[in-house]
């Protein structure tokens, strides 16, 4: 159970702060629900059972875990499927898998692509880079908290392991 205060990843939401737990009726039932306020957007308010069988709320990554993540961008590349379809479906298998792992390599995957076109004076699919731009917001919000550190300073150590590797 969570603790007014706390920071916690609401799935698609990112980082949210519990403001509140009540107990509310929605659709006739009352159960006990935390409040949440995006942790980037304040005025964004949510609500989730604290009873919920498939909770999509977890705990903030720690320091420790984040730092294997960040490993992961020491990783060659994942194949590049040709087929946006393909990418598309495994895009949304690794979100939905919640592995913080899978989910740098993804990113990773889709970086050293977006570099590799770069260098061709090309660009990234606009299906890509919107995908990976909402991958790394919550992404890099989370792991930012990780190492008491900004998003932009994350994504800055990101791309520095990845031109090393």
């Amino acid at each position: 159970m969570f603790s007014i205060g706390d920071k916690v990843f609401y799935g698609a939401h990112g980082v949210c702060v519990v403001q509140d737990i009540q107990e509310l009726t929605f659709s006739g039932q009352k159960k006990t629900y935390y409040i949440l306020h995006s942790y980037h957007d304040a005025s964004i308010r949510l609500y989730h059972p604290v009873e919920a069988k498939d909770s999509k709320l977890s705990t903030i990554t720690t320091k420790e875990a984040a730092e294997t993540i960040l490993e992961t961008f020491k990783n060659p590349p994942d194949v590049w499927h040709s087929r946006m379809n393909e990418r598309t479906q495994h895009y949304q298998k690794v979100i939905e898998s919640k592995n913080h792992i899978q989910i740098a390599q993804m990113i990773n995957t889709i970086l050293r692509k977006k570099i590799e076109l770069n260098k061709e004076d090309k660009n990234l699919p606009n299906q890509d880079l919107k995908i990976l731009e909402q991958v790394i917001a919550h992404f890099s919000e989370e792991l930012a908290l990780s190492f008491n550190l900004t998003a932009k300073q994350v994504m800055d150590k990101v791309e520095e392991i990845i031109l090393a590797n």
